[in-house]
């Protein structure tokens, strides 16, 4: 539902629950952008090889920017359109594929291996370099947000999902939406919506950041403890130990609240968060 301060159209809400998705959505400059992209870009080289748990997951208690793009109300406002004023960041994980990686993702479900309810969430993902088909951007099967879909566990090195999650019904590729995007752009799917994406065939890597985003009023049901950054508004209900943000790029403290956060998760494969 949208609300006053909200930046987002009736219509384009209208569409996002219709299709379980909504893009492009233009949200930051594509400076902001490639900022953004050369500070991860460095931590994926060199910036975090000593640290326990995965960097990419929760990336903004590591990182103030991107801290600062989770909270940015250019998106929130966005966010706010769908999910109300108040939300909460469960997580926020950088997906790069360097180039001519074989990397991809399969396609799943985000919230099948949450134990989270009401699923009023959704994850906005923020293209930091252009999300081409080429270099492997996301992929959306239409309606699919309709009900929750049987996943299988295929562990691959090539598979970026951390268990190898994959739907266990095939997706009819003639419906497919190919997410496309420029650098600053944003895409939003449902926490029920399948995705895919392939490989990066460029000489170019390709880096993009996904938010998952809450309403307050989300709980969780079971599992190693979730918590979470106050992004927008107000948390009224507390189900949630809530982070702070950095204080400084990969500073001790910042490392060791991001080994908090996570570390719960390790013994589920950092799936459920």
């Amino acid at each position: 539902m949208t609300t006053a301060t909200s930046l987002l159209g009736r219509d384009e809400a209208a569409r996002f629950d219709r299709d379980g998705f909504l893009f492009p959505l233009d949200a930051f400059t594509p400076d902001e952008a490639a900022d953004w992209a050369d500070q991860v870009l460095a931590l994926d080289t060199d910036g975090v090889a000593d640290h326990p748990v995965p960097w990419n997951q929760k990336t903004y208690l590591l990182l103030p920017s991107l801290d600062g793009l989770v909270r940015d109300p250019r998106l929130t406002g966005l966010v706010a359109g769908i999910l109300g004023e108040d939300l909460l960041a469960l997580s926020a994980d950088v997906f790069v594929k360097q180039p001519h990686s074989t990397r991809r993702i399969t396609w799943h479900q985000d919230v099948n291996f949450w134990d989270l309810a009401p699923w009023d969430m959704l994850t906005a993902w923020v293209a930091l370099t252009p999300a081409t088909t080429d270099n492997g951007c996301m992929r959306y099967a239409p309606g699919g947000h309709r009900g929750r879909i049987t996943h299988v566990e295929h562990p691959d090195p090539d598979n970026m999902l951390s268990r190898g999650q994959e739907l266990a019904v095939e997706v009819d590729e003639a419906t497919v939406a190919t997410v496309e995007m420029a650098p600053g752009q944003v895409s939003f799917h449902h926490g029920l919506c399948p995705h895919a994406s392939g490989p990066n065939t460029t000489d170019d890597p390709r880096v993009g950041f996904a938010i998952r985003y809450a309403a307050t009023r989300v709980r969780q049901q079971a599992g190693p403890p979730i918590s979470a950054r106050l992004a927008r508004g107000r948390d009224l209900y507390g189900h949630f130990a809530l982070e702070d943000g950095p204080d400084a790029p990969v500073s001790a403290t910042a490392r060791a609240n991001h080994l908090a956060a996570l570390a719960p998760h390790e013994a589920t494969g950092f799936s459920t968060v």
